[in-house]
């Protein structure tokens, strides 16, 4: 992404994460704040060509799908990027709603749970009839903010204590347990 920026401000050089990032851009005017959202987007959508779809997502959209759970993501990607994502993986006719990253509503990203209140609103069912199930401390903090549900997916060693320490409701490392769970309550 530097070229596509150029030279940054030591803010955005130590940015964590697209909230971080884009908040930062914000800060030095619409022109940078542009590049950066636009680098951003076509960044995400490259990662789609070498993305493999989490082992066990596939039984767990079917548990989902077979119980009449609806669901969402919600992601601070660009939506085009989530889109390209669950085709290429062959999982879109399994989601019932994408909210996604609004590049001129930075403040809307997770941790925030505006993403989070929306997609309960688009199912039509109540935050606190949700689970949101995130790999990021902004995941739990927005699920919590939501009055939400929350399971931490420790996907990378060390994310579990990071998860748990953040408030999530259970951590686990192996999306095939949900999918068993789930099946289990149907």
């Amino acid at each position: 992404m530097q070229d596509a920026l150029g030279e940054r401000p030591q803010v955005i050089a130590e940015a964590n994460g697209p909230h971080e990032l884009l908040a930062a851009a914000v800060q030095f005017g619409i022109d940078l704040w542009r590049r950066v959202e636009e680098a951003l987007q076509v960044a995400e959508i490259k990662a789609v060509e070498s993305a493999t779809a989490t082992p066990g997502v596939d039984a767990f959209l079917s548990a989902c799908n077979a119980s009449e759970r609806p669901v969402a993501i919600v992601s601070n990607n660009c939506e085009a990027s989530v889109r390209a994502y669950l085709n290429h993986a062959g999982l879109a006719s399994r989601i019932q709603h994408i909210g996604a990253r609004d590049p001129q509503h930075v403040d809307r990203m997770k941790p925030s749970p505006f993403l989070l209140e929306q997609a309960a609103g688009v199912l039509r069912i109540s935050s606190g009839q949700t689970v949101l199930i995130g790999d990021q401390v902004s995941d739990i903090e927005a699920a919590i903010a939501a009055g939400a549900g929350s399971i931490g997916y420790a996907n990378k060693p060390g994310k579990s204590d990071d998860l748990a320490t953040a408030g999530a409701n259970a951590v686990v490392e192996d999306m095939n347990l949900l999918a068993g769970a789930v099946a289990e309550v149907a």
